[in-house]
């Protein structure tokens, strides 16, 4: 009601009737005498003026119409009744208006879309907080790294969340936007370490509008730079110790020892053997460093696995029953639990022959009573499964995933004794299976127990029947 009272219709009727009772009164003798014609007039402006006035209401309705669907993102063009050329004017514009402002919305949510997409397929992080500190905006990557979702991190603080409250508050963050390491547990439970940065963002007022925390998986980088930090220093020990004796035994023979005969041929056979230690050492390097580079060409061909297993084992038989060098201090039996039917793989053969060599020399060297070597092979669906079982001093569950690291030795006070190698043979035959396309890994109930070395080598069944006329001689 309210809103009719204030509608032009109702005001320019009003005005009309003001207007006829000023001039009704100018001449009020006339007027009264001629009454009816006068009240006739009246209706008939009155009318005139109800047109006009209803056409017009019509022409804003349309334009306020018009307007309300462009606030609400829509922009269709009504047609608009004859009239005046202002109306008509005013309407031209807000169409103009209108599709400037649908276009400007267009673009911005294109870039909104194509923000989320980013933001949703980066690995690193990115949490957005308003002014107060409290996170607006998160991506996958961070509620991943920080174990949460979407509605449980919303609203909260960054500071509590990234649980640097005892080292920062917000208002240091937005002071300093300093560069943070923690580390915490991501949604698949593992150990990750990250590095976030902070940056503030701003309005074009320069206004400070929130925080922005980065959030960098260093993991992998914070274990690599470890691994080579101890590599150095693996290399060093282990190139000092050897070095440091034979410059000792040097040093006495040239103080005079080398007249006694005895005392200087005991002197120099040690320094030949740490010598040849070193040269075992840097050779084993070498290799490490030719497969981390992709040096090393596999010369693969296809050959009976178990005519070439028997070969290895015979020639390893031959050193047991032949070693004049004392190193097999203890008796060794090497049994074959595998059938003669053969089993054809395409392998590197010296690449292998070094994974068998070197398996079975830890199982000489770690079993000080000597015992069974059992050298078992199962043919699986993919596969072919060759597995190592000794009866020696076994290895502790704990280590068990470490052994095939580089220089990581069970027991380290092994390093200077006769059973220490280089602490890099695990290393290059876990990567010589891998380059084959195979996996490995060790199994031990623990300490004096025994261990058995398993390895896998791609095999196909279905290609037996093709490969039997292939050679199988070593």
């Amino acid at each position: 009601m309210i809103k009719f009272f204030n509608s032009m219709i109702f005001k320019g009727v009003v005005a009309h009737l003001l207007l006829f009772v000023i001039l009704f009164m100018s001449s009020f003798d006339y007027n009264v005498a001629h009454f009816n014609s006068v009240l006739a007039n009246y209706f008939f402006s009155l009318l005139f003026v109800l047109v006009f006035l209803i056409h017009q209401h019509r022409m804003i309705v349309n334009v306020s119409r018009q307007m309300n669907q462009i606030k609400n993102g829509y922009l269709t063009k009504d047609k608009l009744p004859k009239g005046t050329s202002e109306i008509n004017e005013l309407y031209g514009e807000i169409l103009k208006l209108g599709e400037d402002i649908v276009r400007t919305q267009n673009n911005l949510e294109n870039q909104r879309n194509q923000l989320d997409s980013i933001l949703a397929y980066m690995i690193d992080g990115v949490i957005a907080t308003d002014r107060r500190g409290k996170i607006i905006m998160a991506n996958k990557s961070a509620l991943h790294y920080l174990n949460t979702t979407e509605a449980e991190l919303m609203q909260k603080n960054i500071v509590e969340t990234l649980q640097i409250s005892e080292q920062y508050n917000f208002y240091d963050l937005l002071e300093k936007e300093p560069e943070v390491v923690i580390e915490t547990h991501d949604a698949d439970n593992e150990a990750v370490s990250l590095h976030i940065k902070f940056a503030l963002f701003r309005r074009e007022s320069g206004f400070i509008s929130g925080i922005i925390a980065v959030l960098h998986d260093m993991t992998e980088q914070d274990k690599s730079e470890r691994e080579r930090r101890l590599f150095v220093s693996n290399v060093s020990h282990e190139l000092r110790t050897p070095l440091t004796s034979v410059k000792a035994y040097l040093e006495a023979l040239e103080d005079g020892a080398l007249d006694d005969k005895e005392t200087a041929a005991s002197f120099i056979n040690v320094s030949l053997t740490e010598t040849n230690r070193m040269i075992r050492m840097i050779s084993d390097l070498l290799t490490l460093s030719r497969m981390d580079q992709d040096r090393i060409v596999l010369d693969k061909e296809i050959i009976n696995l178990t005519a070439f297993l028997d070969h290895q084992l015979n020639r390893l038989d031959q050193i047991l029953e032949t070693d004049s060098s004392g190193l097999l201090t203890s008796d060794f039996t090497l049994v074959r639990n595998y059938s003669n039917r053969p089993i054809w793989v395409e392998i590197d053969t010296d690449k292998i022959a070094q994974v068998v060599d070197n398996i079975i020399s830890n199982a000489f060297k770690y079993s000080p009573k000597g015992g069974v070597i059992t050298i078992s092979v199962e043919t699986r669906e993919k596969d072919v499964l060759i597995s190592i079982s000794d009866q020696g001093m076994g290895i502790p569950r704990a280590d068990l995933v470490k052994i095939f690291d580089r220089f990581y030795r069970v027991d380290n006070a092994s390093r200077n004794s006769k059973v220490g190698g280089t602490g890099l043979g695990l290393s290059i035959v876990h990567d010589i299976v891998k380059m084959h396309g195979g996996n490995i890994f060790a199994n031990s109930e623990g300490e004096g127990k025994g261990t058995t070395f398993s390895f896998t080598l791609p095999y196909s069944s279905e290609n037996t029947e093709e490969w039997d006329d292939f050679d199988d001689s070593f």
